[in-house]
C-alpha cells in the first residue's frame, strides 16, 4: 500500500487522471483543450513571420519630422526618367514619370507652343512685363465686343444717342433706322404742363399714341427697355421750351 502511494502504476495514474477529468466542469474542459491546441500549434506548427521589404535609400534618410531642415547626406530619391524620345505606351502598360534633360517634370503631352493642340498648357510672358497677345479668331467677326457690356435687345450693339436738346414742335425724325430705345429723358421748362409724342418712322406709325405728359418745371425719365422702333424714331412737343435726350441701340 505504501509503495502504491509513492510509485503508482501506469494504470493507477490513468485512473486518477480520469477521475480528475470527471470532476472538472464543462468550461474547464474547453479551456484545457484550447490551451493544448495552442501549445501544439506553437511547438509543431510552421513558423510564420512578417517581412518588410525596402528598396533603395541610404542609412541616414530624413524623417517626416525633419522636413524643412538641412538636407541629409543621403536620402531616398523619388525621380523620373529622361528620354530624348518619349516612350510610346499601349493600353494597360505602366510607365515612369518623364523629365526633361534638366530634370524638370514634364506635365503635359506632346505639342508646340503657339500651335493648337490638347497637349499644350503654356502661359509665358516676355521680358519687362509686356502683356500676352490674345487671339479673338474664334469669336464671330462683326459681333465681337470686348470691354463693353450692352443690354440684350432685338437690335444690334451700336449705340445711338440723341444729345440733350430742344424737342421740335413739328414731328421730326431722330433716327432713320430701326432702333431699340432704352430710355427717353424729357424736361419741361415751362410754367404749365406739356406733352411729347414719340412715334416710329414708318409711313403709317404703329405707336402714334405714345404721348408723355410732363408737369410744369419738371423732368420725366421714361425707360422703354429696348423696345424696337421700326425704321427709326420721330418726336414732337406740344410747345416750345421742352428739351429731351434719347439712348438706344441699332
Amino acid at each position: 500500500m505504501i509503495k502504491s502511494l509513492l510509485y503508482p502504476s501506469a494504470s493507477e495514474y490513468r485512473a486518477a487522471a480520469k477521475a480528475r477529468m470527471r470532476r472538472m466542469d464543462g468550461w474547464q474542459r474547453i479551456a484545457a483543450a484550447t490551451f493544448l491546441l495552442v501549445l501544439a500549434a506553437a511547438l509543431f506548427g510552421p513558423t510564420v513571420s512578417a517581412q518588410l521589404q525596402q528598396s533603395g535609400g541610404g542609412g541616414s534618410n530624413s524623417s517626416v519630422g525633419s522636413t524643412g531642415t538641412t538636407a541629409p547626406t543621403s536620402a531616398t530619391l523619388a525621380g523620373g526618367s529622361y528620354n530624348s524620345t518619349l516612350p510610346t505606351l499601349t493600353t494597360g502598360q505602366m510607365g515612369s514619370l518623364q523629365v526633361d534633360s534638366s530634370g524638370r517634370l514634364i506635365t503635359v503631352g506632346a505639342g508646340t507652343a503657339g500651335s493648337a493642340t490638347g497637349g499644350v498648357v503654356s502661359v509665358q510672358g516676355v521680358a519687362s512685363g509686356t502683356a500676352l497677345p490674345v487671339s479673338v479668331s474664334s469669336i464671330s467677326a462683326g459681333t465681337s465686343i470686348i470691354g463693353k457690356v450692352v443690354p440684350a435687345t432685338a437690335c444690334g450693339t451700336t449705340v445711338q444717342s440723341q444729345a440733350l436738346g430742344a424737342v421740335p414742335t413739328t414731328s421730326t425724325a431722330v433716327f432713320t433706322s430701326t432702333t431699340c430705345i432704352m430710355v427717353i429723358v424729357l424736361n419741361n421748362t415751362n410754367s404749365s404742363a406739356a406733352t411729347v409724342t414719340v412715334t416710329d418712322n414708318e409711313g403709317t406709325p404703329v405707336n402714334d399714341v405714345l404721348t408723355f405728359s410732363i408737369p410744369a418745371s419738371s423732368q420725366l425719365i421714361q425707360p422703354l427697355y429696348g423696345v424696337a422702333f421700326t425704321s427709326g424714331l420721330k418726336w414732337t412737343a406740344s410747345t416750345s421750351g421742352v428739351t429731351g435726350a434719347i439712348l438706344g441701340y441699332q
